[in-house]
């Protein structure tokens, strides 16, 4: 894990306002989508809104593993759930919530492309400046680092931070004061205790 490694949680309010300015950027293309791909899990919500706001009815995913819950990066990015339906002479939008590293964004592209599409564009709703794969569209692009938790993602992330740092046991205030004091991560009174309840799901 980075030495400056900091945190901030993504809201379902952003995600939205974020996915119609990148549906905007995306429309300006004047590209028309037969299919949009979802790298599944983070990018199935923003793709679902992408489609509503461009009326695109065909929704598909691939599921790549890369980072596990808590930021850890795994060696290589690997596809644990192809594409499954015909996308031949198609065109294909691929759609992820974050550019990271790219290792992700590459492998499903790269898979994807053996498929045979006429068309494959890429599009994330955040992507940060180390990217070794950058996409054709997106909505920010991040100078500086931070891990963002994305609100369908919230509960393992904040727990796996916890559990690593030896902090589940203790009070909800301690563990809150934690997180800002280590990760910047401010997680509300409300939050937190719903995030708790689900504790026994994780260990």
């Amino acid at each position: 894990m980075r030495k400056d490694f900091t945190a901030r949680i993504v809201t379902l309010q952003e995600v939205y306002r974020k996915s119609h300015e990148l549906a905007q950027r995306i429309m300006q293309s004047s590209i028309n989508f037969d299919f949009v791909i979802a790298i599944a899990r983070g990018g199935v919500l923003p793709a679902r809104l992408i489609c509503d706001f461009l009326n695109i009815q065909r929704l598909t995913s691939i599921q790549v593993r890369h980072y596990q819950k808590g930021a850890k990066e795994l060696e290589e990015a690997e596809i644990i759930d192809p594409v499954r339906v015909d996308i031949k002479g198609s065109s294909v939008l691929l759609i992820d919530d974050v550019n990271d590293s790219g290792e992700t964004l590459k492998a499903a592209v790269e898979h994807i492309e053996s498929l045979e599409p006429e068309l494959l564009k890429t599009a994330v709703l955040h992507e940060k400046s180390h990217t070794i794969y950058e996409t054709d569209f997106t909505c920010e692009k991040l100078k500086k680092w931070k891990w963002l938790i994305y609100h369908w993602a919230v509960t393992e992330d904040v727990l796996e931070f916890l559990y690593k740092d030896d902090m589940l046991e203790e009070s909800n205030d301690k563990a809150r004061k934690h997180l800002v004091e280590k990760y910047d991560l401010h997680v509300d009174e409300q939050l937190f205790k719903q995030i708790k309840q689900m504790e026994q799901n994780y260990y």
